[in-house]
C-alpha cells in the first residue's frame, strides 16, 4: 500500500458539495487482522479498558450469548493498537486534502454491529451537536470499515448537502428515543430531498463525512458482524470555545477557551 494517497479534485469537491465522499484503502490486510481482533479481546474484556468509555447501544443479546450492539469511544488514548492509527500517514494525507493543516485526531470510536441484530439502529444526527464546545464546526470524519459495510449489514446512510443547512437545534433539544427527530426540525429547507443515500465501503477501506452531515445506520441482517474504527478529525484552526460537558471525551480545558485544541491529548496527524 502506499505511504502516501490522495484524493481527486473531484472527490474534493464532492465532499466539499455534499458532505460526504468515498476513499481508498488505508488499512492492509495485516492491520484489518490485529484491529478485529483487538475489538474482540476488548469485548470479552481480555484487556483493560476502562468501563466507562464502552457504552451499548441496544440491550439485545441472544440466548448464544451474542455480544450486543456496541459503541466504544475514546480509544487511542487507553489503547496502544489502535493508538497505531495516530501515526497514518495514509489517512493523514487524504485527511489533508480535505482540512487546513495542521489535522489533529479529535476522538474516535469502535462500532461493533452483531448478525442478525436488526435493533443496532444508529439515529439520524449530526456530529457537531455533541461537540459544540470546539469550533469553528469544521471538523471531519474518516469512518474506517474493517468488515465490507453493506446496505445488508447496516453501512452509514447520509442526506447529501446537509452540512449547509442552517439548523439551530441544541444538544438538550434532541429526542433521543426518536431515530428521525433530526429529519423533523426547523433550518431544513422546504425543498430538500430527503432520500438517504446508503455509503457501503469495503474492508479496510474509508468514507470522510463533515461533521454537520446527516447520517445514521440501520440494522444488521446478515450472518455476520459489522465492525469500523472511526477517527474523528480536526483541522488546525480548531479552538477550544466551551467547558468539557462528557467525560468520554477528551479534556478540551487542557487548553484555554480561545486557544488552538493542540498538545499530547490531541496528537497531529503525521505531516505531509
Amino acid at each position: 500500500m502506499p505511504a502516501q494517497l490522495h484524493l481527486t479534485p473531484d472527490q474534493i469537491d464532492h465532499y466539499q458539495t455534499h458532505g460526504y465522499v468515498l476513499g481508498p484503502r488505508v488499512l492492509s490486510d495485516d492491520q484489518i487482522t490485529r484491529f478485529k481482533q483487538r475489538i474482540d479481546d476488548i469485548l470479552h474484556r481480555r484487556v483493560d479498558f476502562p468501563d466507562h468509555l464502552m457504552g451499548q447501544t441496544t440491550e439485545k443479546s441472544d440466548a448464544a450469548g451474542q455480544l450486543p450492539s456496541l459503541k466504544i469511544v475514546n480509544i487511542f488514548r487507553h489503547d496502544p493498537v489502535f493508538a497505531e492509527m495516530t501515526r497514518s500517514r495514509e489517512v493523514s494525507s487524504l485527511a489533508h486534502d480535505l482540512m487546513a493543516a495542521p489535522v489533529r485526531i479529535w476522538e474516535d470510536q469502535i462500532i461493533f454491529k452483531p448478525p442478525f441484530d436488526e435493533d443496532a439502529v444508529l439515529g439520524w444526527h449530526q456530529d457537531y451537536t455533541f461537540w459544540d464546545h470546539v469550533g469553528p464546526p469544521e471538523l471531519g470524519t474518516c469512518w474506517i470499515a474493517l468488515d465490507d459495510a453493506t446496505v445488508d449489514n447496516g453501512c452509514m446512510h447520509v442526506i447529501p448537502g446537509s452540512h449547509r443547512w442552517p439548523m439551530t437545534y441544541t444538544r438538550e433539544d434532541l429526542d433521543v428515543n426518536d431515530p428521525h427527530w433530526l429529519m423533523t426540525q426547523q433550518g431544513i429547507p422546504s425543498d430538500a430531498d430527503l432520500t438517504p443515500v446508503p455509503c457501503p465501503v469495503k474492508a479496510g477501506h474509508c468514507h470522510f463525512h463533515h461533521c454537520r452531515t446527516f447520517h445514521g445506520s440501520y440494522g444488521n441482517r446478515s450472518d455476520n458482524p459489522r465492525r469500523s474504527y472511526i477517527m474523528h478529525l480536526m483541522p488546525g484552526t480548531t479552538c477550544r470555545i466551551g467547558d468539557n460537558w462528557n467525560d468520554r471525551m477528551g479534556d478540551t480545558e487542557s487548553v484555554p477557551v480561545g486557544q488552538i485544541l493542540a498538545g499530547p491529548d490531541y496528537p497531529q496527524l503525521p505531516a505531509i
